[in-house]
């Protein structure tokens, strides 16, 4: 058997499966809300994309199973206003269980420049606990959309 013939076909059905693994391959922008060296970027703020920042922006109000938090989107220390929050997400992920995540509601926008949100986090985790909170929203005049995340501790 001619050993370079049989090289060249091993050869070729190798840059044949890299061709095919890299078409298969999806291309995923870059995570504007997280810290590639160490993480999710977490605690009562967390920066964002274009020096924006998402904040706890006041007191957890739980009851029956059910939180609600108020969230402050932040660019130069001044409240984001008119912000339309288009993907929300919780999850256990600061506590290593990022699969457990919980049904999250946005309430609107009051007081202007305050998001609030209604998490049902009794019903998947019955203690109190650290929860990764996410989101991603248009702002008027920004052409990228404003992604962040920080953690906060939800009781149920």
């Amino acid at each position: 058997m001619n050993t370079a013939l049989t090289n060249w076909h091993a050869y070729g059905a190798a840059i044949s499966t890299i061709v095919l693994f890299a078409a298969a391959t999806p291309v995923r922008a870059a995570d504007t809300h997280m810290d590639h060296m160490n993480g999710p970027m977490s605690g009562p703020s967390a920066k964002t994309s274009a020096g924006y920042r998402y904040e706890l922006a006041g007191p957890i109000q739980s009851s029956a199973g059910k939180s609600i938090v108020t969230v402050r989107l932040v660019h130069d220390g001044k409240p984001v206003t008119g912000a339309i929050i288009i993907q929300s997400r919780c999850d256990m992920g600061p506590s290593g269980m990022a699969a457990h995540t919980a049904p999250i509601k946005a309430l609107g926008e009051k007081p202007p420049g305050a998001y609030r949100f209604e998490i049902a986090n009794g019903q998947v985790w019955n203690k109190p606990d650290n929860w990764g909170l996410s989101f991603s929203a248009k702002v008027q005049g920004v052409v990228q959309t404003v992604s962040g995340s920080l953690t906060v501790r939800l009781v149920p």
